[in-house]
């Protein structure tokens, strides 16, 4: 037998672990898709002088250049386009948005007047069995949401294509 509330909390530290790995993993996003650049004495990349960047991380984007035609009064030509891989590659941002733990438990109330329960075997009724519950069961569903995905990673992404947009002639 086990506590009820033991269940509940093992549960729930389960989801809260997969929910870290899951922000480490996001974090590993500033790799994928962002350079980190040396800063010099001031913390600006460009040297001019700023005193709120001192000591802060610089990241600038990974870019790939695609070669965009446009038509113009000579023709057909083409045109240099500095694209953000992370407005490339689509974003799945993986949460634990739900998690449901179902069993049937087999319940009993302990000496401290709390709940004490067991995982339920087999309640079939077989040859030798009859069948029977010897104890009365309940069914436990834990339901538990996360929040949504940082509003600042949309509107990093938003400003990117927007700049890539502004590249773009038409």
């Amino acid at each position: 037998m086990i506590n009820l509330n033991s269940l509940v909390s093992a549960v729930h530290l389960s989801v809260t672990k997969a929910n870290q790995a899951l922000q480490n993993e996001n974090q590993e996003l500033m790799n994928r898709f962002f350079d980190a650049v040396p800063s010099d004495d001031s913390g600006r990349v460009d040297g001019s002088e700023d005193s709120e960047n001192n000591n802060k991380n610089v990241y600038r984007p990974k870019y790939v250049t695609i070669e965009y035609p446009t038509e113009t009064s000579d023709g057909i030509q083409t045109i240099s386009v500095d694209v953000p891989l992370l407005t490339l590659v689509p974003l799945a941002s993986p949460r634990v948005s739900e998690v449901k733990f179902k069993t049937n438990l087999e319940v009993n109330v302990n000496e401290d007047n709390g709940l004490d329960v067991s995982f339920s075997g087999n309640n079939k009724g077989g040859l030798f069995k009859s069948g029977e519950n010897k104890s009365p069961t309940a069914e436990l569903e834990i339901t538990i949401n996360a929040d949504e995905p940082p509003e600042g990673l949309k509107k990093l992404i938003e400003g990117y294509e927007r700049a890539l947009r502004a590249q773009i002639p038409g």
